[in-house]
């Protein structure tokens, strides 16, 4: 019998060797765009002139303390990104979606790119007022957090790469140098405190659209491991990385695959 054969009945005998159940129907398509729900966040960055700008966005996922980002090229938030390799990320949480809908649609670039004009926005010089959010000093960068939101992150640009295809963006690696969280999230472990997801409620965005998170839908065998007491024991801080946001390299403790999921 030849191969051709040989491997045709053997495909055959496998696809007859699964067990036959009732699932829903999947089909392929190409969507636009695969954006399929992430937490929004509120990048802060400084302009030529000094004066802030906010960009909210939700393309962005972390590893042990760094961020990678997912910026659209033609933004005022890259071009700040590049120019002075800071920014705070700050996260809403479901309190703010309001705050978060009124910086839709808005630019700090000026002109509007012709692209963007088409898509409805315009030029908006002073985001925080039109928000209704409030600046606050940053500890070890020049871009103001933002004081509603319960999770903002100082943080500096280690690399960047344009990223995608058919799309014009860039991505951010962005290290975080300070990390400060509201008070009544917080676990009650006093010698390390570390945010507790019961109380965390993070604003997601799915297909451009607002969601919320419900309760915990089922007891994770993860987060009871003895990999999860690892990791809330064995993140350190050295002394020099304490000095400035240019020495930030943490020692981390390693994930095993099934914790990056």
């Amino acid at each position: 019998m030849s191969p051709s054969l040989q491997f045709g009945r053997k495909k055959r005998i496998d696809r007859l060797a699964y067990p036959l159940h009732s699932y829903p129907m999947h089909k392929t398509i190409e969507p636009t765009i695969l954006y399929f729900g992430t937490p929004v966040a509120l990048i802060s960055t400084l302009n030529e002139d000094g004066s802030p700008n906010i960009a909210p966005m939700s393309s962005a996922w972390w590893l042990g303390w760094s961020c990678m980002l997912g910026l659209g090229s033609m933004g005022k938030t890259s071009d700040n990104l590049l120019r002075t390799r800071e920014c705070v990320i700050n996260l809403p949480s479901q309190e703010q979606v309001t705050h978060v809908d009124r910086l839709a649609l808005t630019t700090g670039k000026n002109p509007v790119p012709e692209k963007k004009m088409s898509w409805g926005y315009h030029y908006e010089p002073d985001k925080f007022s039109i928000a209704g959010l409030t600046p606050t000093r940053s500890l070890t960068v020049e871009p103001p957090r933002i004081a509603e939101c319960p999770v903002q992150m100082e943080g500096i640009v280690h690399d960047w790469h344009p990223f995608g295809k058919n799309v014009s963006a860039n991505a951010f690696e962005i290290h975080i140098v300070r990390l400060h969280v509201e008070e009544s999230l917080l676990t009650e472990d006093d010698s390390r405190p570390h945010i507790d997801p019961q109380k965390w409620r993070p604003l997601i965005m799915s297909f451009c659209r607002f969601f919320g998170v419900g309760g915990e839908v089922h007891p994770s065998r993860l987060a009871e491991s003895n990999f999860m007491s690892f990791v809330r024991k064995g993140t350190t801080m050295t002394a020099a990385n304490r000095n400035g946001p240019n020495t930030n390299r943490r020692e981390v403790a390693p994930l095993h695959e099934d914790s990056a999921k």
